[in-house]
């Protein structure tokens, strides 16, 4: 029997290669944008909502956040205060308020790993009888990286539901601050009052 010029291994090794190389393909012409969205009824007055809203403080209260390098800039509240983490687990990034317009609409923007993964957001809060309508909206780019392409693919479905958990923390912390709060003191007890700004 006549051998081939390629020893088995040697093909295993290349329709390996082949393989790989198709495989990155793909991930390189998948769309690395994303969309994702999540709403909550919550029994409390938009500016109660707000105060946890328009400033990276607020923010903090009811998302994840990096344990380690975090580091403030920018105003107290609204357009430009900003939050920025170099953490050894997650990496860098900032967060960043756009734009806010007490008490109905927040905008932020987030940068990752230097600007390789950008995402930019929207919190919009409506009267909904005795209470708020929220509804938040994200939409973000993972970037060129070719894996980034597969996860690009579930990365609306899971973030959507991440967001869904996050609204349900911010019910929890509203409804105590309308709780513990009077009439006179309640955007005191949410985080201060709400200041309107544009970008």
């Amino acid at each position: 029997m006549t051998r081939g010029p390629f020893s088995p291994g040697t093909m295993i090794l290349g329709g390996g290669a082949v393989l790989l190389m198709g495989f990155l393909l793909v991930g390189y012409l998948l769309p690395s944008d994303w969309e994702a969205e999540a709403s909550a009824g919550l029994p409390v007055a938009p500016e109660i909502v707000f105060g946890f809203l328009d400033s990276p403080e607020g923010w903090q209260r009811w998302t994840p956040w990096p344990e380690s390098g975090v580091q403030r800039s920018g105003p107290e509240r609204g357009a430009g205060a900003s939050l920025s983490w170099d953490d050894p687990e997650v990496g860098t990034g900032s967060f960043t308020i756009a734009a806010a317009a007490a008490p109905t609409r927040v905008e932020y923007t987030v940068a990752i790993d230097e600007g390789a993964i950008q995402a930019a957001g929207s919190v919009d809060v409506a009267a909904d009888g005795g209470g708020s309508r929220v509804t938040w909206r994200e939409r973000g780019d993972l970037g060129w990286n070719p894996l980034m392409g597969y996860w690009a693919l579930s990365m609306g479905r899971a973030q959507s539901e991440e967001m869904g958990k996050g609204l349900e923390r911010l019910r929890t912390l509203a409804v105590e601050a309308a709780t513990d709060a009077g009439p006179a003191d309640s955007l005191v007890a949410a985080g201060g009052p709400p200041v309107a700004t544009s970008p």
